[in-house]
């Protein structure tokens, strides 16, 4: 056991079935443990062999243990290990970054072993690990293998095959004594080259390609040490303490609900996982790693850029658990191999692996398209060894500010992205420590796969992709930094006093209750002054302003800040599209003669939903529709009755909907796209679409259009922006070279995006209009 006990009882009349493998790193261990030997199985001379089984490609010794394991298929096989215990280190973990250079405390040389030993005898802890017999092991190695290298159980192979048992049933116990976070996969590569369906898809690769085998093994071997992370406790623990370096200015404590941790918990150890995270920052990448490693959960393999396997950087995190992955291999039959079992391998023996699910960072705050390439490599991974029931959870990390935002919305505005260099990373590691209120995790339900598809099913994999995108904005939770800039951004350029404010952001809490959507802890609780010093945080970074000399404070947002604003309003405004779309459909009917007011109303929430589809994950059409009667009939139980009634009906829909938030939620979108609508209008007959050439133009005429206030705010300029404007267009037919008729509909899509601002604009104005009759909350939430 991991405290020194014996998993099977040693007996004294027994010991000469016993053989001892001694996992020993130098003479001071191994005299430790055959001094145990001696004192626990009572025989003078037991059968043992010291080995220093290593976790790379040194060939073991393994002639005595060969030699050893001629005996009875009834004989134990008992593995020895000596584990060197930190004094307070499981307190608060503080392994220092001079370990890198002195070696890992855990695994002393021999003269610091002597001394540790002089000083504190208990700090040297016996491991037993679990006992095997010889025909089970026997057994073990015929089912893993398919047989081995074919020259049977008494063959090196099996030998080395022995060796690698015994150091994971040590390594098993050390957990019970170190814990669960460092969990770490052993001897990849030569379970890899033994296993029975990587050497038959090799085999298979070699008649495919017309080469010997044996040529595509020497192949294989470099492309495994290139591909295959090295994750140690040593690297573990410097790893998480350059992730709390990285979140030095948040709050200590992350916000996480304890039973989504249970739960994530119970997948990781049942099922092949893999967790995908939403991408709005540099450093949430880390928050996955963080949560698993101060919760005691396995730690994750985090796939990354070969660009990013240089020098000291690259050998840190793979011996942290990163996996590099070249940026392109299609051509390259052996690399994918290796790559795909790998994979399979981690998956099977429950390894999770995690990756940023929207590939680069969202630059607009909201939910970007998935990338498919990581999902695909593990499907493909799934499908070609039969790995079954893949979990995909949808990890969502939650800042209440956001250091690179302020970069972001510069990039989009048309400023040249600042290099990555050491200076940069020194500056933004500095810039952390400024203080950023807390960070929340939020855990999805897990995508479940129960059998993979197969390589060329694209609409399978899209399926996918979907469903965790869906799941990831589900459990999206309102905050106090992406609520207040929403009302903020939808009163602008109007202020709002605290009491009007603390009004809206207690509607929208009852709003979001009713509808199952999360809340931050500061807008749940009652807590005023944890939701003050959130407030007072965002005043302080200057993303908002507070006018403090007047009767009342107001707030409200500078409009240089309106793109940053943006990104956090972006975070949360798919939970309110299906509201948004409604109000705006009842307003054009309130403004236009529409006949059967019903079925217009459905015609502009599908038209909506067509000119916005690159900005949002829609369901179905039929869920969709389903879901916005829904949300009707918590708006008005008899809303049916009273659309049908006509201009009367649509104007009581209207009241029973305040606050508004349509035009906070859209409004931007319409601008940019009209932006680029207007560029393309004006062009020449027969001129072709130059995207550059657009979005150079879009930038200009952007802010043209913002001076002239044709367009409500600097959040409508945006180069992500003009190019869904685009791809609109383009899904319109309407990026073609210019025609008489595609130049009127260039012109008449112009006028509607025009319409539909001027529309929202009356939304803002009715908002405004309605502000000192909103129902104060007393201030609880001040």
């Amino acid at each position: 056991m991991a405290d020194g006990t014996p998993r099977i009882p040693i007996v004294a009349e027994e010991a000469a079935d016993r053989l001892y493998i001694i996992d020993a790193r130098n003479g001071v261990e191994r005299r430790l443990l055959l001094d145990w030997i001696h004192a626990t199985a009572g025989d003078s001379e037991p059968a043992w062999t010291s080995l220093d089984i290593e976790d790379d490609d040194h060939a073991l010794p393994l002639d005595m243990l060969r030699a050893r394991l001629d005996g009875s298929p009834s004989r134990q096989v008992v593995p020895l290990r000596v584990a060197w215990r930190i004094p307070g280190f499981e307190r608060d973990r503080a392994l220092k970054f001079r370990h890198l250079i002195f070696g890992d405390p855990r695994h002393p040389g021999p003269l610091r072993s002597r001394l540790i030993l002089l000083r504190d005898r208990r700090r040297a802890q016996i491991l037993v690990g679990e006992a095997a017999s010889l025909d089970t092991l026997r057994t073990r190695y015929c089912a893993q293998t398919g047989g081995g290298d074919g020259e049977g159980t008494d063959s090196p192979e099996f030998a080395g095959f022995v060796a690698r048992q015994a150091a994971l049933a040590l390594d098993v116990a050390e957990r019970g004594v170190r814990g669960t976070r460092y969990k770490v996969p052993r001897f990849v590569a030569d379970s890899l080259r033994t296993n029975p369906k990587f050497r038959a898809a090799l085999a298979e690769l070699a008649v495919t390609l017309g080469r010997p085998v044996g040529d595509l093994y020497r192949e294989a071997r470099p492309l495994m040490k290139e591909v295959i992370a090295r994750p140690s406790a040593l690297f573990l623990d410097l790893r998480a303490r350059v992730d709390r370096m990285m979140f030095g200015g948040y709050a200590p404590e992350m916000e996480v609900d304890a039973a989504e941790i249970a739960k994530l918990r119970s997948i990781l150890r049942e099922h092949p996982t893999a967790i995908l995270f939403t991408h709005k920052t540099y450093i949430d990448g880390a928050t996955p790693s963080r949560l698993a490693y101060e919760n005691d959960l396995p730690m994750l393999h985090l796939f990354g850029g070969a660009n990013l396997d240089i020098a000291v950087m690259g050998e840190f995190y793979r011996r942290s658990g990163m996996i590099f992955v070249r940026r392109s291999f299609q051509d390259q039959p052996v690399y994918k191999l290796v790559l795909r079992h790998y994979i399979a391998w981690l998956l099977a023996k429950r390894f999770p692996l995690s990756w940023a699910f929207e590939g680069t960072r969202s630059r607009l705050g909201k939910l970007m398209p998935p990338k498919y390439g990581l999902m695909k490599y593990v499907l493909d991974a799934a499908h070609a060894t039969g790995t079954k029931g893949v979990h995909f959870v949808p990890f969502v990390t939650s800042f209440d500010l956001i250091l690179d935002v302020e970069e972001y919305a510069a990039e989009q505005t048309g400023r040249v992205k600042k290099a990555e260099s050491l200076g940069w990373f020194v500056g933004y590691m500095r810039n952390l420590k400024k203080p950023s209120g807390r960070i929340r995790l939020d855990i999805g339900k897990p995508v479940v796969i129960e059998d993979a598809p197969g390589p060329e099913d694209k609409r399978a994999l899209e399926k996918i992709a979907f469903s965790v995108a869906v799941e990831a904005n589900r459990v999206t939770p309102l905050t106090v930094s992406s609520v207040m800039c929403l009302i903020l951004l939808g009163t602008a350029p109007r202020g709002v006093t605290a009491a009007e404010l603390l009004a809206t952001i207690g509607a929208l809490k009852e709003w979001a209750r009713a509808r199952g959507i999360r809340l931050s802890k500061e807008l749940e609780s009652a807590d005023d002054r944890a939701l003050s010093s959130t407030v007072d945080t965002l005043v302080e970074s200057g993303l908002l302003t507070r006018y403090e000399a007047g009767s009342e404070n107001v707030y409200s947002i500078d409009p240089a800040k309106h793109p940053m604003a943006s990104y956090y309003r972006n975070i949360i405004v798919h939970h309110f599209l299906d509201r948004a779309m409604i109000e705006i459909a009842l307003f054009q009917l309130r403004d236009a003669d529409s006949g059967d007011a019903t079925a217009a109303f459905w015609a502009h929430v599908d038209r909506l939903r067509d000119l916005f589809k690159f900005e949002f994950f829609y369901p179905p059409r039929d869920e969709h529709h389903a879901a916005i009667a829904a949300e009707l009939a918590r708006i008005d139980p008899t809303w049916a009755k009273r659309l049908a009634s006509g201009d009367r009906g649509v104007a009581q829909l209207i009241r029973r909907c305040q606050p508004l938030v349509g035009h906070a939620v859209l409004l931007s979108f319409a601008e940019a796209y009209s932006v680029v609508a207007d560029i393309l209008s004006r062009a020449r007959p027969g001129e072709a679409v130059d995207d550059k050439a657009i979005e150079a133009a879009a930038l200009v005429e952007g802010k043209q259009a913002w001076l002239l206030r044709r367009i409500s705010s600097e959040a409508a300029i945006g180069k992500l922006l003009f190019a869904n404007g685009l791809s609109l267009m383009r899904h319109m037919g309407l990026a073609e070279p210019a025609t008489p008729n595609i130049l009127a509909a260039r012109r008449a899509l112009l006028m509607e995006l025009r319409g539909l601002a001027n529309v929202m604009e009356s939304m803002r104005l009715a908002t405004l209009a309605l502000a000192d009759r909103l129902p104060t909350t007393g201030g609880q939430d001040a």
